[in-house]
């Protein structure tokens, strides 16, 4: 309200109202901006815990989730669909990663080759509600006949149950706290890591991220992140779904201001021209 009364120049925007400024005619359509956001919502299997300790359980879950649609229809393409863990805007994002595709027929194969075929126990997806855990239940009544119990939980037992592991299957988002791919692989991966909720560990990962830990070299330790990334995407830990995006309104008349995806503004960069 501030800025169309035209009292501050710049102003983020919440998604529920982009749609307003974005129709054909509005008189701030050309002052919107869209920014990247280094985020990750994913939904994360407990690998330690059965069925998730099969990867082809996993994997299976992963194939009949529609990830291009969630972010097309249910977000409005207003989110990223996120084929892999690192999002756009972050050094070392892989724009040629593909991921694990939408296929129900192979999910069902690959369920039917699982040490749990004709046995699958009844899945307790846990979420702090809201979100696309709902959605996600129906996809996998629906699409791979199984029952799935949704769990909502307060945040703070949320969080102790998360770092007891308690969860068999969660749904979660992960919002960078500095632009580097460390802190995502390694935060989230690495064994033994405080924030690595799934239980995963993998060697050949581990060894990607010790090598990428101590590598001088810029180009090779981003090519190394790369290579532990794909490695853990097809290992299917967690379902990436979205990246996040932020907007925001910038009156024409400041110049220089850039926003980047940590949403850091310099304005040692920033002039006014043109004031009316």
């Amino acid at each position: 309200l501030l800025y169309e009364q035209g009292r501050i120049d710049f102003a983020e925007v919440g998604t529920s109202s982009v749609a307003r400024l974005e129709y054909e005619g509005s008189p701030l359509a050309g002052e919107l901006r869209v920014n990247p956001e280094l985020s990750l919502a994913y939904v994360g299997f407990n690998v330690q815990m059965p069925p998730f300790d099969d990867p082809k359980v996993r994997q299976a879950l992963t194939l009949a989730v529609d990830r291009a649609k969630i972010a097309r229809v249910t977000y409005e393409g207003r989110l990223v669909q996120a084929k892999g863990i690192l999002p756009p805007g972050m050094p070392g994002y892989d724009e040629t990663l593909e991921g694990l595709p939408y296929d129900p027929e192979q999910a069902r194969r690959l369920l039917a080759e699982s040490r749990y075929a004709g046995k699958m126990p009844r899945l307790v997806f846990y979420t702090t509600g809201g979100g696309d855990a709902v959605l996600l239940q129906e996809v996998w009544q629906e699409e791979l006949g199984l029952e799935v119990e949704l769990r909502q939980v307060v945040w703070a037992d949320f969080l102790k149950g998360l770092d007891e592991r308690r969860y068999p299957i969660f749904a979660l988002g992960w919002i960078a706290d500095y632009p580097d791919p460390q802190d995502f692989l390694e935060v989230l991966f690495r064994t033994g890591s405080p924030s690595n909720h799934t239980g995963y560990s993998n060697p050949e990962v581990d060894r990607l991220l010790e090598q990428a830990a101590v590598e001088q070299v810029e180009e090779k330790r981003l090519a190394l992140y790369r290579q532990a990334e794909r490695l853990i995407v097809a290992d299917a830990p967690i379902i990436p779904l979205t990246h996040g995006v932020t907007y925001s309104l910038t009156k024409p008349y400041v110049r220089g201001l850039q926003v980047t995806p940590m949403g850091v503004l310099d304005l040692s960069t920033v002039w006014i021209e043109g004031r009316p």
